[in-house]
C-alpha cells in the first residue's frame, strides 16, 4: 500500500469520515491506489448539531411615523364588569388627570386611576369622569369621599350615570331610606354601584352576588330606624342548620 494512501485515509478517519483503498494493476504496471470516502454517522451527527444564522434586514422607518404597540388580552376586554355600553370613546389620560385635580383630588390618588386607565383597568373619558363625579355630588357627596370611593371601587368613574349610578339611588329611596342617609350608606359601601338594579327584585344583582339593604326598627323600643346592607349569594339560605344568619327582610 502506497504510504501517502495511508496518511490520506488517517486524515479523513480524523476529519470523520472512513476511507477503503484498494490496489489495482497488473505485473510490471505501476500501482494505483482508488479512494472511496463514505460519510460517518459521527459526520452527521457533528452537521446536524451547528447552529443557524438568521440574517434580517432592517429598513429604516418612514418619516412623519411612528410605531404603536398595543397590549392584547384574550377574552373580551370588560367595560366595566362587562356591561355592554352602546358609547365607547377615546381615552384622553391627559385630560381625565386634568379633571381629577382641577377638581382638588390628591395627587396620589390622581395617579392611582390614572395608572388604572393605562392598564385598561378602567375605561373612562373626562366626559363620562365629570358626569359621575356631578351626579355623586347631586347626591350629597364631598369631593374627597367622591375620591376615596374611586380608589376603592376600580369601575366606578367609568359606569354610567344615567344606567348604572341613577337606578341603584332609586332604588335605596324605594326600600325607604332617607335621602339625608343616602351619602353615608353610599360611603360605606362604595362598591354597591357595580351591582345592578333589577325590575321588581327587592336586591341588587352583580352575577351571582346580591346585596338587599333593608329600613329595620332599633333602639330600646323600637321606635328608631337602622339601615341594614345585607350581601349574600343567589341560593342561599337563612336561619336553616347547621349554621345561618339571619337573611334579608322578605319583600
Amino acid at each position: 500500500l502506497d504510504p501517502r494512501s495511508s496518511l490520506l485515509e488517517m486524515a479523513l478517519h480524523m476529519r470523520g469520515s472512513s476511507a477503503s483503498v484498494g490496489r489495482q494493476g497488473h505485473a510490471g504496471s505501476s500501482q494505483r491506489a482508488s479512494i472511496v470516502v463514505r460519510p460517518s454517522a459521527t459526520a452527521c451527527r457533528a452537521r446536524t448539531g451547528k447552529a443557524a444564522r438568521i440574517v434580517c434586514q432592517l429598513s429604516q422607518q418612514a418619516e412623519g411615523t411612528k410605531t404603536v404597540v398595543v397590549k392584547n388580552t384574550p377574552g373580551e376586554m370588560p367595560f366595566p364588569w362587562s356591561e355592554k355600553d352602546p358609547y365607547k370613546l377615546p381615552v384622553s389620560i391627559d385630560r381625565v388627570q386634568k379633571l381629577l385635580i382641577t377638581k382638588g383630588w390628591e395627587k396620589p390618588w390622581v395617579e392611582q386611576i390614572i395608572d388604572r386607565v393605562m392598564k385598561s383597568m378602567l375605561r373612562t373619558t373626562e366626559e363620562r369622569a365629570s358626569g359621575v363625579i356631578d351626579f355623586l355630588s347631586s347626591v350629597g357627596l364631598r369631593q374627597d369621599e367622591i375620591c376615596n370611593m374611586a380608589s376603592i371601587s376600580v369601575v366606578l368613574l367609568g359606569l354610567n350615570p344615567e344606567t348604572r349610578l341613577k337606578p341603584v339611588v332609586d332604588y335605596l329611596k324605594k326600600r325607604g331610606v332617607p335621602d339625608d342617609a343616602i351619602p353615608d350608606l353610599l360611603l360605606k359601601h362604595p362598591r354597591i354601584f357595580e351591582y345592578r338594579a333589577e325590575e321588581g327584585a327587592s336586591y341588587l344583582v352583580k352575577q351571582k352576588a346580591r346585596i338587599q339593604v333593608d329600613v329595620v326598627p332599633a333602639g330600646l323600643k323600637n321606635t328608631q330606624k337602622a339601615i341594614a346592607v345585607n350581601y349574600f349569594r343567589e341560593g342561599a339560605s337563612f336561619l336553616q342548620s347547621p349554621v345561618a344568619p339571619s337573611g334579608p327582610l322578605k319583600a
